[in-house]
């Protein structure tokens, strides 16, 4: 089988933790890349062996060549590009959000529908080596009984960093990742309760987001945007409690209150963690011609639910 030629557009640093995944991954070429301000193209274009550097993403696009787009931009950029590429039919993976909005989000889901393009969505945490051993741990013991997600933030750090106009949105745009980690989780959610306060803040920056899944599974999500903490998943089971954090490191107790310890897989630790196996995902979706990962549409029910909490 040949290699698929990817076009990737953006030139981050975190571009550069994808590309180290992808040149360990045989079944894809580094074809193409661009940039809308071409900052760090050069570098990266000789850095990863690239064959060509393509002036704007729709000439990318357009390419025969090219057969898949890696989209890496900011946050205030991936509306405007998905919508832009997904016309073109070339199967993509971006980075989360896709859209800073809600209203951004549900466009972009009614054109996956519309042109049926084959795209995923990276919410890397998903694919945390820990998470998947926890919860294969947990469900061998009965399952999750209940759940305990925070996701805290040191606002005044994020203040000096982003820019005004998307510092609004930040709090969405952000925390999608542990919106997305309880619905991985617990599913769809049949009823909730939020509780939030602004402090020094127009928008609500103190929530409690308290639900019960459809499974009966219940729990509670906390984000306090002014206070020191982290992210991290507590999820109880009976006789069982397996605890993330941060993250990237897990363990889970037993009965007799031992802590053993979950080790992250050995891409995890070469890798940033959960880029392979989420990159091997995207290869499955191209390879099968399936719409079966994390994706536009799928996505959007997280945005509705962090649009809810966030609002």
């Amino acid at each position: 089988m040949s290699k698929i030629n990817l076009g990737v557009i953006g030139t981050s640093e975190i571009v550069q933790e994808h590309l180290r995944v992808i040149n360990n991954i045989k079944d894809f070429k580094l074809y193409g890349i661009t940039s809308r301000t071409n900052k760090n193209s050069n570098f990266i274009l000789n850095k990863f062996k690239f064959k060509k550097k393509y002036k704007s993403y729709i000439e990318m696009a357009k390419d025969k060549n090219i057969k898949a787009l890696l989209i890496v931009v900011s946050a205030d950029q991936s509306y405007s590009v998905i919508k832009d590429i997904i016309k073109f039919k070339k199967p993509f993976f971006c980075e989360k959000p896709a859209g800073s909005t809600l209203k951004e989000s549900r466009y972009l889901k009614s054109l996956s529908i519309k042109f049926k393009t084959l795209n995923m969505v990276g919410f890397n945490r998903r694919y945390y080596s820990v998470i998947k051993t926890g919860l294969d741990i947990i469900n061998k013991n009965g399952g999750i009984r209940a759940i305990n997600v925070e996701g805290h933030e040191r606002y005044w750090i994020i203040k000096s960093i982003i820019n005004k106009k998307l510092r609004k949105k930040w709090a969405l745009v952000n925390n999608i990742h542990m919106v997305d980690l309880l619905l991985f989780f617990g599913g769809a959610i049949k009823k909730y309760s939020i509780f939030s306060k602004s402090y020094d803040e127009k928008f609500n920056n103190y929530i409690n987001f308290s639900f019960e899944f459809n499974n009966s599974i219940i729990g509670n999500y906390s984000s306090y945007w002014n206070s020191p903490g982290g992210w991290s998943v507590v999820l109880y089971g009976k006789k069982i409690t397996v605890v993330f954090n941060p993250l990237e490191k897990g363990y889970w107790i037993d009965e007799k209150m031992k802590k053993h310890l979950i080790k992250p897989n050995k891409f995890d630790k070469k890798f940033k963690p959960g880029f392979f196996l989420q990159m091997n995902d995207f290869l499955k979706l191209i390879q099968r011609k399936k719409n079966n990962a994390h994706n536009l549409i799928t996505s959007y029910n997280s945005m509705k639910i962090g649009a809810k909490i966030f609002n």
